[in-house]
């Protein structure tokens, strides 16, 4: 038996959501595994597991412009990075030596390697694409990025190196611990014949994540577009601490959020869903098989180029946040079964 570390960023929680397949495998195998993290992604890790350890290792803090423009807070974050990631990399040797550390698994977290243990790096990202108007950068952003992951041992990829979802992000760079090791999804879990039935028949599910102040605005326009063609809907708000239980006695609801099977049940239930465009959001609704309507935060453009690329591959549509609340019907994808899902 071995003592392993995860530790997730806790910048929204697909970072946290796409480690549950990871932990629940290591666990069967026996092994101890340690939770170290903060915030929200730690919340759904600690319900999702009951009674596994864990440790309070705070991420960096981002809140974006409620502009469409995210220029200025990236370039706080980005002076901001090598400091915090130093700082990281301090207390993980702390933790390394007081809990036997064995192998530490670190999801986007750059900061988490050590020379006394085996360390992994989960990305996705393998090159940054920085804000306009500064897209020349990416000819340094990128070799920096690659220098950062030469800390590890490895760097796991949840993507198909020959198909990929991320498109050029997840592209090899070069560097020759990357493994590719195909997409990652908490409902890979789940016997689909056997989901819980659904207790609130609604239209419209909005899945809504990500860093304050655009989980809000996602939400509020949303609640404006079910206003306008009086859809029934249910918001999962993104919130584990909120807890799981339906709020409200309207057309539209509200819940903090869901266990893995009532959240695939609520997906498969929706006639329309719309949801952020997250990497770990998109690996969630391919596994189960539906599309929806993703909408990419405003100004991340990492999210934006992956919302273009699955476009041009007819995998899943896209709306721009601004043009939701005056969305039509039409504009709506149909959440139905998708064939191109099997393939990623």
């Amino acid at each position: 038996m071995k003592t392993i570390l995860v530790a997730p960023l806790n910048w929204g929680l697909g970072h946290a959501s796409r480690c549950i397949p990871l932990i629940a495998h290591l666990l069967n195998m026996g092994h101890r595994v340690v939770l170290a993290g903060d915030g929200a992604s730690l919340q759904l890790l600690h319900n999702r597991f009951g009674q596994i350890e864990t440790i309070h290792l705070p991420s960096y803090s981002v809140r974006y412009s409620a502009r469409r423009s995210q220029l200025l807070p990236m370039l706080w974050l980005a002076l901001r990075l090598p400091l915090h990631n130093w700082l990281e990399h301090l207390r993980l040797q702390r933790i390394i030596r007081s809990m036997g550390i064995d192998l530490v698994l670190s999801d986007n977290r750059y900061g988490l390697w050590s020379k006394h243990c085996p360390c992994v790096l989960i990305a996705h990202q393998l090159r940054v694409i920085p804000p306009q108007p500064f897209a020349w950068a990416e000819r340094f952003t990128s070799p920096l990025l690659r220098r950062w992951m030469r800390h590890f041992s490895a760097v796991w990829v949840p993507d198909n190196a020959e198909t990929p979802l991320a498109g050029r992000l997840s592209a090899h760079n070069g560097l020759r611990t990357i493994r590719h090791i195909g997409t990652l999804s908490r409902f890979a879990l789940i016997d689909l014949q056997r989901l819980p039935p659904v207790d609130y028949d609604f239209e419209l599910l909005v899945i809504a994540s990500g860093p304050p102040p655009h989980r809000q605005l996602l939400i509020d326009a949303a609640c404006t577009l079910a206003q306008r063609h009086n859809l029934r809907c249910l918001i999962v708000a993104g919130n584990p601490a909120a807890g799981c239980n339906i709020q409200g006695d309207g057309t539209i609801r509200h819940v903090g959020h869901l266990p893995d099977t009532a959240f695939a049940a609520a997906v498969l239930h929706a006639r329309y869903l719309l949801f952020r465009g997250g990497y770990s959001s998109i690996m969630d609704m391919l596994t189960l098989g539906v599309v929806g309507l993703m909408i990419p935060t405003p100004g991340q453009t990492e999210q934006e180029y992956i919302a273009q690329h699955l476009n041009q591959l007819g995998i899943l549509q896209s709306i721009a946040q601004q043009e939701l609340p005056n969305a039509t019907l039409d504009a709506l994808t149909p959440n139905a079964l998708h064939q191109s899902a099997t393939t990623h």
